[in-house]
């Protein structure tokens, strides 16, 4: 990683711990505007296409500004928002409270045309008695200094600067003058071609501020999400010529609002339209918002806080019919996502329940997503232009979301100490040097049915087999990522699993013994090793699993051993290889033997955790070679890398390994999971873990 590599990595590692501090501090919103489109919502949403939703619907959805919510409300369904930053939760209540109790015009006036005289005036008069307490605190000290409401809370402060210093700066007044003065929108197209070096000037250094700098904090973006875009060297650019195919002057509010610093009546969002604002009065009066200070997690658990709530409330028998997730699970680690999903899955009413969303990357950007199956939505016609997918799946209980666990109560791991580490890493260390002795007498020991390399395997296991779990805890960083990514499957007839080089059966500890139960038919265990397996058994004894959990010694290059002691071919969902693959010498055949055991059609999937050479194209956004190594010193630096497993034959993976098996497997269809971690008692290396998911074709 190179100086300018790494500054950057430092700044998007600041500008996340700042973004989230704001988040949780409350002490300001983020977004004065809710910057998704909701018309694309509605296109896809209501039923058969009808221009408004059932008086049954019920949206879940993150409150942003509670702009989206009340376009929802307006179209007819019932909404309860959702925000972890309570500063959004009181923008969304003073909107609303101010609804019930202003005309229209004095509304349009206040959040259209920034009349904060009339805010204040109005807040201290009327609206401030209806507000709960805490959005009381915080209105009574905003108000004071706030001069508009445009130009308010950290997305609002960006578009100033870009929009009041940037714009003239680089000799682009025109933007402002065709478009908030004129309200001309061909003279702005037309400005725009003339002008297009100055664009192209203006796009590139807002992609820069954004990508670069750290202004992204600003826009409530985190590096994670970020990422999802940074293979693409054009985002700003490409975004602007969105642009000029909306209708900047008359329907896109998303940018006219912030280059005039003001609303018109033509040009606003739905809930500031006049002939909407009479149906929004009266779904705010028939108590049809529901405004939640927390997650999605904690809303949909079966008794919320109704301290939370600070506009209206649900019941333990509250279902939603539509759960509208905007992007913010662009930022999610899978964990997160099937924490969120299962959770929504006991709120969701599963004969109509409905998942939407929208991501800065192309494609699917997780593998618990990619299990649902999701649509990919028609939104060319989206005012906002900074997304480059949005998509809309089934929320019908077919794929199970099931909390993952750490570990059972019934297992007793030794506690690892400094020193129980310390000799853990010395046998690990020494065994290269003794390991043809080692060999021979477990050769020796088991005769002719272990194969040589079962030999050296067993002979590097079984001084280990009681520290194994412990030490590797702090090693084998990808293992709770590969069960975060695995499909659990509501079919007839039960998943079938087999674990690939499972050793001990940790692998199956993150996911309760319930869960196992109830999704598994079958599970088996696969190691080469006597003495881990005998941890295994024990294991899964304890944990009342005998019935379920098969724990099989066999060598799975082995055609005949996999035909007599594996289940059939073509009958397994899942296969896996935690750790295991790299250590297998023949790669190519372990791949095959896998892929003969998988259901076929995308009925059967692979999943490997590991080392790897390097981060992959995700990882390298984009760059690189297909591995994702960039520059000369990353290839120094994996290269020692990979010479110092490769004494222990750990042999790193490289993407060239899955050749064999790619017209069978589909490894596009499913985002891998990349990330660096340092190795215990060695921490200047720091090798690649990776999660590789494929389906079969």
């Amino acid at each position: 990683m190179g100086p300018l590599k790494t500054l950057n990595r430092v700044i998007h590692k600041i500008a996340d711990k700042t973004m989230f501090w704001i988040v949780g501090d409350d002490s300001t919103y983020i977004y004065n505007v809710s910057w998704e489109d909701p018309r694309i919502d509605h296109t896809v949403l209501t039923t058969n296409g009808a221009p408004d939703y059932e008086d049954h619907d019920h949206v879940i959805t993150i409150a942003s500004a509670g702009c989206n919510a009340f376009d929802y409300l307006i179209k007819g369904s019932k909404v309860t928002a959702v925000d972890f930053n309570f500063a959004q939760i009181a923008l969304s209540e003073i909107k609303a409270r101010a609804c019930m109790d202003l005309n229209f015009d004095e509304y349009f006036s206040i959040f259209a045309k920034n009349n904060m005289e009339l805010f204040r005036q109005r807040y201290k008069e009327i609206i401030r008695g209806h507000c709960s307490e805490k959005t009381q605190k915080f209105w009574d000290k905003k108000l004071k200094k706030m001069t508009s409401i445009m130009y308010s809370g950290t997305s609002g402060w960006l578009a100033y600067l870009v929009c009041r210093v940037l714009m003239p700066v680089l000799g682009l007044k025109f933007i402002q003058k065709t478009v908030a003065v004129q309200n001309d929108h061909q003279a702005f197209q037309d400005e725009c071609t003339k002008h297009k070096r100055r664009i192209n000037v203006f796009c590139w250094l807002v992609d820069k501020l954004i990508s670069n700098a750290g202004f992204a904090l600003m826009a409530g973006v985190p590096s994670r999400q970020l990422e999802l875009g940074l293979h693409r060297n054009d985002n700003f650019q490409t975004v602007f010529r969105r642009l000029l195919t909306t209708q900047m002057t008359e329907d896109n509010y998303f940018y006219y609002g912030y280059i005039a610093g003001e609303y018109t009546e033509q040009c606003c969002p739905l809930y500031l339209k006049r002939e909407a604002y009479p149906k929004l009065k009266k779904a705010l009066e028939n108590n049809r918002l529901n405004l939640f200070h927390g997650t999605l997690v904690d809303v949909c658990k079966p008794e919320p806080p109704a301290d939370l709530f600070h506009m209206g409330g649900i019941t333990p028998e509250t279902k939603f019919t539509i759960a509208s997730l905007l992007d913010h699970m662009d930022w999610m680690p899978p964990s997160m996502i099937n924490e969120e999903f299962h959770w929504l899955e006991q709120r969701m009413d599963l004969s109509r329940g409905r998942c939407f969303w929208r991501s800065f990357s192309e494609g699917v950007h997780s593998a618990p997503l990619v299990w649902l199956k999701p649509v990919k939505v028609n939104d060319e016609t989206d005012r906002v232009a900074m997304y480059w997918s949005t998509w809309v799946a089934p929320f019908n209980g077919s794929i199970k979301h099931h909390l993952r666990t750490t570990n059972w109560s019934t297992t007793q791991t030794k506690p690892q100490t400094l020193y129980s580490q310390l000799m853990t890493g010395v046998r690990i260390v020494t065994f290269p040097f003794i390991k043809s002795w080692v060999a021979r007498s477990v050769k020796a020991k088991h005769g002719e049915a272990m194969t040589e390399h079962g030999s050296k395997i067993e002979a590097f296991y079984q001084s280990q087999k009681d520290d194994y779990d412990a030490f590797r805890e702090s090693f084998l960083h990808a293992r709770p990522v590969l069960a975060e990514c695995l499909p659990l499957k509501s079919q007839p007839g039960k998943m079938v699993w087999v674990d690939v080089g499972g050793g001990t059966a940790r692998n199956l500890e993150f996911f309760s013994p319930k869960t196992l139960q109830e999704m598994f038919s079958k599970i088996v265990v696969v190691d080469i090793s006597p003495s881990l397996l005998e941890v295994a058994r024990s294991r899964v004894e304890k944990a009342g699993l005998s019935d379920i959990v098969e724990c099989v010694c066999v060598d799975f290059i082995d055609a005949n051993a996999i035909k007599d002691k594996l289940p059939k071919a073509g009958t397994v969902d899942i296969v896996t290889f935690s750790y295991s693959l790299s250590m297998i010498p023949d790669k190519a055949g372990a791949l095959k033997s896998a892929v003969s055991l998988l259901k076929p059609k995308g009925e059967g999937v692979l999943g490997v955790a590991d080392f790897f050479f390097g981060g992959g194209k995700r990882a390298s956004h984009g760059l690189g070679d297909a591995d994702g190594v960039t520059n000369i010193l990353s290839r120094i630096y994996c290269e020692i890398t990979r010479l110092w497993f490769k004494q222990d034959g750990v042999i790193l993976l490289k993407r060239g390994m899955f050749d064999g098996v790619r017209d069978k497997l589909d490894f596009e269809s499913v985002p891998d999971e990349h990330f660096r971690k340092r190795v215990p008692l060695l921490p200047i290396l720091r090798p690649w873990h990776g999660v590789v998911m494929a389906p079969t074709k």
